[in-house]
């Protein structure tokens, strides 16, 4: 008893200290202490928190780490786990539904930071279109394909019905390596062109094409390599 009324008061001050600073500079063994109360309502969850990112290696990788990879973690139930990914997925679907907020791309770096969200944690490739209006701002992301590890496929009647279902007059298509680098590969280049002509016959530009690989991402825009594949020859 004596015990888990250490255990109780410990939680609360925790939480106090956490709600009074706003949570600012919370240290990553706090963050993950504190959250897994929720799913362990007694005991001492910072044995557990440091086992996490020992196994892990950072509280990034924690919320990475996949269901089952949690599960083998010594004191991580069911509840832990669970709440662990919920959390996971539900930052990534702010960060998404945030970045269709009155945005303008004027630079690729903008255009990197807005899609970047989309491939964070992602295991497969997967292609996006961000589909703009005439001033550049954004008007939507949209999921045209999901693969494999090591390819991704969509159709190219997907781009078209979604250029002409937001009215756009531009298009910048993004897929991520998910294991790989993000020089372009031959089908990448391929694709590139395809959706280039496909955009082509309603009157929409491709501006560019992102590949995004283990934080990095490139344009084949500034790739002397790769930049005709996005403009069409007369």
């Amino acid at each position: 008893m004596e015990k888990e009324n250490m255990h109780a008061g410990h939680r609360q001050r925790l939480k106090q200290t956490l709600i009074e600073s706003d949570f600012a500079g919370v240290a990553d063994i706090n963050f993950l202490e504190t959250l897994l109360f929720y799913a362990v309502p007694r005991g001492d969850t910072n044995e557990t928190a440091h086992r996490l990112l020992e196994a892990f290696g950072s509280l990034e990788a924690v919320f990475e780490a996949d269901y089952h990879s949690l599960l083998q973690v010594k004191g991580v139930g069911e509840n832990s786990a669970f709440l662990i990914k919920l959390v996971n997925k539900g930052a990534r679907r702010l960060c998404a539904v945030n970045t269709g907020k009155a945005v303008y791309i004027k630079s690729n770096k903008m255009a990197a930071d807005v899609l970047e969200p989309y491939f964070i944690g992602e295991k497969d490739e997967k292609m996006l279109a961000m589909f703009l209006d005439n001033g550049g701002k954004l008007i939507s992301v949209t999921v045209l394909g999901k693969g494999v590890v090591n390819t991704v496929g969509f159709h190219n009647r997907t781009l078209i019905e979604g250029a002409i279902r937001t009215n756009c007059a531009s298009v910048i298509l993004a897929h991520n390596h998910p294991h790989g680098i993000a020089n372009p590969s031959r089908e990448d280049l391929r694709m590139t062109a395809g959706a280039r002509e496909a955009l082509h016959t309603i009157n929409v530009s491709l501006l560019d094409h992102m590949i995004y690989a283990e934080g990095e991402w490139q344009c084949l825009s500034e790739r002397s390599d790769a930049a005709q594949y996005l403009t069409r020859t007369k």
